[in-house]
């Protein structure tokens, strides 16, 4: 399949949040294996990556605020939350030469670096990112390419085994006022073959993992998804796949998670419970 920047599978979304160890605790509380937190050597970021089988969801917050953040400190402002997602590459400099002869705005593979401290040993982790011009994906907050070049050590033994029994990521969901202009912008970037238009709704296809629906101001607000603070196009919640949808809310339940369960059978847990982060877990 071939696409115009060479987008892979949703690699992982990103919760940006003020403090990484409450987050930690909290994430825990929801049922998740929590791994120590790494910090990128090259930015000023360090997070959290709780970890899948093919896709993880990654908590950053600010260590040094006078280095590279990649515009975590822009957002946190507005309040914590889903700030963005990271499409696989299987070759960043690929990625970024076909999206340069497809003249798209796309900037050139920075390397990174990240340390995780663990009991016995550090995890020395190395990634090749690649940033995509705002215009590229609207309704996602922020974006950008990412290939994995450790990708052996990034998941450690009984990290992927939850408590809560999330094995994947299922389906994000942006916000777009604009569905002209969100549709033109994905078709240059993922190519249209790869882009379904509804009535109220488009639908991003990316051939593997977890898709991504695209709706406007209304349903956000219907979904209770609405947070019109990130402006008029943003990341508005992503749908978790568990294995037994039941054990999960007894876990929630439990653990003094609140949640409501919704008319398709998936649990939404209250964002206050999820710092900031509008979830639904889903039966998979």
């Amino acid at each position: 399949m071939e696409m115009t920047a060479r987008v892979g599978r949703v690699d992982h979304p990103v919760v940006a949040v003020h403090d990484l160890d409450r987050t930690s605790q909290q994430y825990r509380k929801l049922g998740f294996v929590v791994p120590p937190s790494g910090k990128h050597q090259e930015w000023g970021t360090e997070n959290l990556c709780i970890m899948f089988p093919g896709d993880y969801l990654e908590i950053r917050g600010i260590g040094d605020p006078n280095k590279f953040l990649a515009g975590v400190d822009k957002f946190l402002a507005k309040g914590e939350g889903l700030y963005s997602v990271a499409f696989n590459a299987a070759s960043a400099q690929e990625s970024y030469q076909a999206g340069l002869a497809a003249g798209l705005e796309i900037e050139p593979p920075r390397h990174l670096n990240r340390k995780l401290v663990l009991e016995d040993r550090t995890l020395d982790l190395h990634f090749e990112t690649v940033m995509l011009g705002h215009d590229l994906y609207p309704g996602l907050t922020h974006a950008n390419l990412c290939q994995h070049l450790t990708a052996d050590t990034l998941r450690q033994p009984g990290w992927t085994d939850h408590p809560n029994g999330v094995v994947a990521f299922g389906r994000l969901v942006g916000m777009v006022s604009d569905f002209d202009a969100a549709a033109a912008a994905y078709t240059r970037l993922i190519g249209a073959e790869n882009v379904t238009r509804g009535d109220d709704h488009i639908l991003l296809d990316f051939g593997a993992g977890a898709d991504i629906e695209l709706i406007g101001p209304a349903e956000a607000q219907r979904r209770g998804d609405a947070q019109p603070q990130l402006g008029d196009a943003y990341l508005a919640s992503a749908t978790l796949l568990v294995k037994d949808a039941a054990a999960t809310a007894a876990l929630f339940e439990a653990n003094g998670v609140r949640f409501t369960r919704q008319p398709g059978g998936e649990l939404k847990v209250d964002p206050a419970d999820a710092c900031g982060a509008h979830l639904y877990f889903k039966q998979a």
